[in-house]
């Protein structure tokens, strides 16, 4: 019997994916199959195992790589075959046609979403992997020895090994030996390392980029947002022993503007305590409103009013003037910030009531 054979009697053979050795061993079937057969064998699959195997087909090795380990397979599920061809991993696209046709657009994309969720919990740098190591050298040539340290720690040891030897020496060395002492941070950072680096690769890729200072400081900010309040505060004290500019631009980069949309009214009321009228009418121009609503929501009737008036009588107002009103608010905060008035939430951490 060839591989045209009654598609309900395969769907019973491959149905209980513990039978035939798991998701990969029933992806590897599949994948092996033509596409239509494919399909109607996975309309019959189990929804249960439906997620795993199609996770399954995006990881297929070299186990299925040659003729003889997909006959075997075939003799395992009692199909008789001619010369099964080699199955390969189906790029993002081919899967997704695959997932489309077996079981619509929207379960097509709910599956896929949920692969690189799987993915960048499991392998969050899996992302960089794809580039040459002479452009993940460049991105990392302008992170620090720690956040180097991190992400070579996470790759495969061979792509490792190919982007250490394109580094400086001295870069090099010092981010080897931070490796020896890492201590592993938590996913929230690992994705937003991963996320930040991939940008900058990609930048690289379209052409020589300068540097920018900025993006530097955000990422370190977006990192010690992610870290204990206690580690954070090393940090940036020892920081700030040697630059106090860039500790300011840090600390502002921490908390901003669009963060006073997530501050609770006991704190939010600490916030505006300082703040005079017309600074806070000033501000609220041009304001997203979940900004504007957790601010008016914290004023009394009379105080709200009275923004309200001179929000009314300031009228167009430059957009420099509105940016110096929330500099001044946002003062306000990182003040309460250092004398520990106010502790904002920390990314990743879970808020209960």
């Amino acid at each position: 019997m060839g591989r045209r054979r009654n598609c309900n009697h395969w769907s019973q053979q491959v149905t209980d994916s513990r039978a035939t050795g798991g998701a990969h061993r029933v992806a590897a079937f599949l994948l092996s199959l033509e596409r239509e057969a494919a399909l109607e064998v996975m309309r019959h699959l189990d929804e249960d195992i439906v997620s795993d195997v199609a996770a399954a087909m995006t990881e297929i090795g070299e186990d299925f790589a040659d003729s003889e380990a997909v006959d075997r397979l075939y003799s395992d599920l009692a199909v008789a075959v001619n010369t099964p061809p080699k199955v390969t991993a189906p790029d993002p696209s081919q899967l997704y046609v695959l997932l489309d046709g077996a079981f619509g657009a929207e379960r097509a994309n709910e599956l896929i979403a949920g692969i690189r969720e799987r993915r960048a919990q499991e392998q969050p740098f899996a992302g960089v992997e794809d580039h040459l190591p002479e452009s993940i050298a460049r991105a990392l040539s302008e992170e620090t020895p720690s956040t180097a340290a991190i992400v070579l720690s996470h790759l495969d040891p061979g792509v490792s090994a190919s982007i250490v030897a394109v580094l400086d020496t001295d870069f090099a060395l010092a981010a080897v030996t931070k490796m020896a002492t890492l201590n592993a941070p938590p996913i929230g950072t690992l994705k937003s390392i991963a996320k930040n680096l991939e940008e900058r690769i990609s930048q690289i890729a379209l052409g020589p980029v300068a540097p920018d200072p900025s993006a530097r400081l955000k990422s370190i900010a977006e990192m010690l947002n992610f870290t204990a309040s206690d580690l954070e505060r090393s940090v940036l004290e020892s920081l700030e022993k040697e630059n106090e500019d860039m500790v300011t631009e840090i600390r502002e980069f921490m908390f901003t503007w669009t963060d006073l949309a997530d501050v609770d009214n006991r704190s939010m009321q600490k916030i505006l305590a300082s703040i005079d009228t017309r600074t806070l009418a000033v501000s609220l121009k041009a304001c997203s409103s979940e900004v504007e609503d957790s601010i008016k929501n914290n004023l009394s009737t009379r105080v709200k009013a009275m923004v309200e008036e001179e929000r009314e009588l300031a009228g167009a107002v430059p957009m420099s003037e509105v940016m110096a009103a929330r500099g001044e608010l946002l003062r306000a905060v990182h003040a309460l910030i250092d004398s520990g008035e106010f502790s904002p939430s920390r990314g990743g951490e879970e808020l209960v009531s």
